[in-house]
């Protein structure tokens, strides 16, 4: 039987995935942004070059698939995964989390696509 060495607090979990939940529909707006960029021909938007980027790497990206993945986009304790990989590649990239300091809040970040998010909401 597997059992957690470390102590989980329940309530800085829950906390952290509300905080990654909200981050899916401002992923799946900025996805709109760059397709309406990039098909508008302001291929200079980071947007834009993102949904380009995907469109390179064989996803097709388009609006009513973006709004599929941000709606069921749904990270879970110890999976973390980025939202804007889910929202535009369709990919579980693990989140790597930095504890907050006095300077700034705990944060979440992406190796494959290099966002970050803050996960507490204080």
């Amino acid at each position: 039987m597997n059992t957690r060495s470390t102590v989980v607090d329940r309530a800085h979990a829950d906390k952290r995935l509300a905080a990654l939940l909200r981050q899916a529909p401002i992923e799946f707006a900025r996805a709109v942004y760059g397709i309406n960029d990039h098909a508008g021909g302001r291929t200079d938007t980071m947007a834009a070059r993102e949904v380009a980027r995907a469109q390179r790497q064989g996803t097709p990206v388009t609006q009513e698939r973006a709004e599929q993945r941000a709606r069921a986009y749904l990270p879970t304790f110890g999976h973390e995964h980025c939202p804007r990989c889910w929202v535009v590649y369709g990919h579980k990239s693990p989140l790597r989390f930095r504890e907050a300091t006095e300077e700034r809040p705990e944060t979440a970040a992406c190796a494959a696509c290099g966002a970050e998010y803050a996960t507490t909401l204080d």
